[in-house]
């Protein structure tokens, strides 16, 4: 039986004992009191998930020892009366017990009210206390079973640099802590760090030197995280995400990792918050970020702050193998090959070192159980095997290494134990040494045969060929990050803008604000950084670029992805800004994870007067549930649903059921890529307001904007 089952079983077996009228099991989170399970037969008006201020309840004295466990009359206790004042529940008798876990660490209370004067034994309490140490022991059982783990992203969330999670990672954490934290009523820190001097070591020493740099952090900010999900967001920016940190442990932290990344050679800002049970980790993570931006701009106006320091850009190795601790990306394709290798082999270890000229180092490695974790190990040159192989001074295949005059001493023998050895070089395509791979095991193998190293022979190559298309994924990213270093210091994407027409008077509602770049199509730009995780950075520059170029005629509307729109730094790029005359236009082509944290970190905006639109309608994921989650402002017609609309009865039911579902939702249609009369006729007559496309007015700068059509 799980928690919750057992906690509302629990309180009809003691309702069915005692009476009462209200029975709680509630959990203090913080400053809030969080209600897990309740049976309210009076109606009072007390159901799960409700949340109070923890001073104003009758649990708070009984805790903080002013109040008894019971008491007939609750106005014979004046702390109980005060609570009574502050919460409104006028209850005449009251009693309440601690849950508390195995180390005396309360978890929560069970409660009991009653309307009207009722008596409890000393017996009867004691069976209450009971009920609530066995909930108490399930509550903690289940809670730490439950509990948010660092587990390796899946494949489409780890960030490419650092190997942490990234943005999408974190996300999902926080939707999976904040669904613990509801259930079990625990609590939850965010802290964010930011890498102030990684925009300068890219410029001043290239990409390479600024991934290293990330890498360090990352390896050090891990080292000191402990429990909890550390992501790389964007940019120089990292999360933490740490169940159970309320405020103090959160600040905390914030001090332990700031330390931990200002050693990786670099100023660091930082912001950190802790959850609430009224507003969530949605809301905390607003809270870091503004927390943050107030750190940072200390620290940018701090006097005498130390230039960057630039190490040395990328270790040896190949791509991602530059930090201690940084796996290369390449690693996890690779693994299973090694493990079945050494399962072939009969085997201890399986593993791939590289150099740098003057020690090997293990940066993947498949093994026994009984053998120690060996990645990052190194040994010196002078006493690697793996030396003398591609010295060519030792077999491929050493059945004993300790019969092998020529192969004594070995670091592998001496460290590891190891008797038999087999080995190969691990070339690139284009010739150049990588490093090696070799298998080792802890007793002699006399049966082991020159054939035996084929095997390797065949992971050699998966392994140098993944190698290769690592470092080409890199040079791709370097180039894509060059190419937006580039843009940002010539003024970043430059605005033009489409009028957005009323289709029955031609009379202007707006335009809608397109970005235009030195070369290439700005899907491909958006795209291609989303694609090395500046995606939101770089929406958010067209979207300054955009309100600093209207003159602020008429609503503006600007795309933005659904990542960006989730997050807070669009709030913070908006603040100030006039959001009343402002549409934000949600791509439909990308998914929305969590509908409800989207919609929370806008409301803000909402109540200011933002107004949303859901972009090409029609040609996306779930158009219908996308629209409905959000309830947009506007709904714009992709343009695949207005070409030819007046020759295809399939468009125009299509077109014209949109506009009446629009409408029915409060909505209004905008029809996107109208490009002649004939489908501006045709949409006029199925009842489309409005719409905008080349027949009307081709984007072009605001002082050039004019309606055509």
């Amino acid at each position: 039986m799980d928690f919750t089952s057992a906690a509302g079983a629990t309180l009809r077996f003691l309702h069915s004992v005692l009476g009462m009228d209200l029975w709680i099991v509630s959990r203090r989170d913080g400053e809030d009191y969080v209600v897990l399970s309740a049976l309210d037969t009076a109606e009072v008006g007390v159901d799960a998930g409700d949340v109070m201020a923890w001073t104003d309840t009758y649990c708070a004295a009984a805790v903080e020892g002013a109040a008894p466990r019971f008491a007939e009359d609750v106005s014979a206790v004046p702390a109980w009366v005060r609570a009574r004042e502050l919460n409104g529940l006028p209850f005449t008798s009251y009693l309440t017990v601690p849950m508390r876990a195995s180390d005396g660490t309360l978890l929560g209370t069970v409660c009991a009210g009653s309307l009207r004067r009722l008596r409890a034994s000393e017996t009867a309490l004691d069976g209450v206390q009971l009920s609530a140490d066995l909930l108490a022991t399930v509550l903690e059982h289940e809670a730490a079973r439950s509990a948010l783990r660092a587990a390796d992203p899946a494949p489409h969330e780890v960030d490419p640099v650092t190997r942490l999670g990234d943005r999408a990672r974190f996300e999902r954490a926080l939707r999976e802590e904040e669904e613990r934290a509801q259930r079990y009523g625990t609590t939850a820190g965010v802290v964010l760090v930011q890498l102030e001097d990684l925009p300068q070591v890219n410029e001043r020493a290239g990409h390479e030197a600024g991934d290293a740099l990330l890498r360090r952090a990352a390896h050090a900010l891990q080292a000191r995280l402990g429990d909890g999900v550390l992501t790389r967001l964007a940019g120089g920016r990292f999360a933490a995400l740490v169940p159970g940190a309320g405020p103090d442990e959160a600040a905390s932290l914030a001090d332990r990792l700031r330390v931990a990344a200002a050693a990786s050679g670099s100023a660091v800002s930082t912001g950190w918050a802790a959850r609430r049970a009224a507003t969530g980790l949605a809301h905390a993570w607003r809270q870091a970020d503004a927390a943050l931006a107030a750190d940072r701009a200390r620290t940018a106006t701090c006097p005498g702050a130390a230039a960057p320091r630039v190490l040395d850009p990328v270790g040896a190795g190949g791509p991602g193998a530059g930090a201690p601790g940084a796996e290369p990306a390449w690693t996890e394709r690779v693994a299973h090959l090694l493990e079945m290798a050494r399962q072939q082999l009969d085997l201890d270890v399986v593993g791939v070192c590289v150099t740098d000229g003057t020690s090997w180092r293990v940066v993947q490695a498949a093994q026994a159980p009984t053998v120690p974790d060996l990645r990052e190990r190194a040994w010196p040159v002078a006493e690697s095997v793996c030396q003398r192989l591609v010295d060519g001074r030792t077999s491929v295949v050493v059945p004993d290494l300790l019969a092998d005059a020529g192969a004594v001493p070995f670091a592998i023998t001496r460290d590891l134990g190891a008797r038999a050895y087999l080995g190969v070089p691990v070339h690139r395509r284009d010739g150049r040494l990588h490093g090696s791979l070799w298998g080792a095991s802890l007793r002699p193998l006399p049966e082991l045969r020159a054939r035996d190293a084929s095997v390797l022979h065949v992971v050699a190559r998966v392994v140098a060929g993944a190698v290769d298309e690592a470092e080409h994924a890199a040079d791709e990213r370097r180039e894509v990050l060059q190419r937006l270093d580039a843009l940002r210091a010539a003024g970043g994407p430059r605005p033009v803008f489409q009028p957005i027409v009323a289709v029955a008077d031609r009379s202007v509602l707006g335009a809608e604000a397109l970005s235009r770049f030195p070369a290439g199509t700005p899907d491909a730009w958006f795209g291609d950084a989303a694609r090395v995780g500046a995606g939101v950075p770089l929406e958010l520059d067209a979207l300054r670029a955009a309100l600093a170029a209207w003159p602020g005629a008429g609503l503006l509307s600007v795309n933005v992805s659904p990542r960006t729109a989730g997050s807070p730094e669009l709030v913070r790029a908006l603040a100030g800004a006039p959001v009343d005359r402002l549409v934000l236009e949600i791509t439909e082509h990308e998914p929305v994870d969590d509908y409800g944290a989207l919609l929370a970190n806008l409301a803000g905006l909402r109540r200011e007067g933002l107004r949303l639109a859901v972009d090409d309608a029609g040609a996306g994921f779930a158009s219908l549930r996308h629209v409905l989650a959000l309830r947009p402002d506007f709904l714009k017609l992709d343009v695949s649903l207005i070409r030819d609309v007046h020759l295809d009865p399939t468009r125009r039911a299509l077109a014209a059921s949109l506009a009446v579902f629009a409408a029915e939702s409060g909505a209004a249609v905008i029809a996107e890529g109208v490009e002649v009369a004939e489908e501006l006729e045709c949409l006029h007559g199925l009842g489309v307001p409005y719409a905008q496309g080349y027949h009307l007015g081709r984007p072009a700068p605001a002082e050039e904007l004019q309606v055509v059509g």
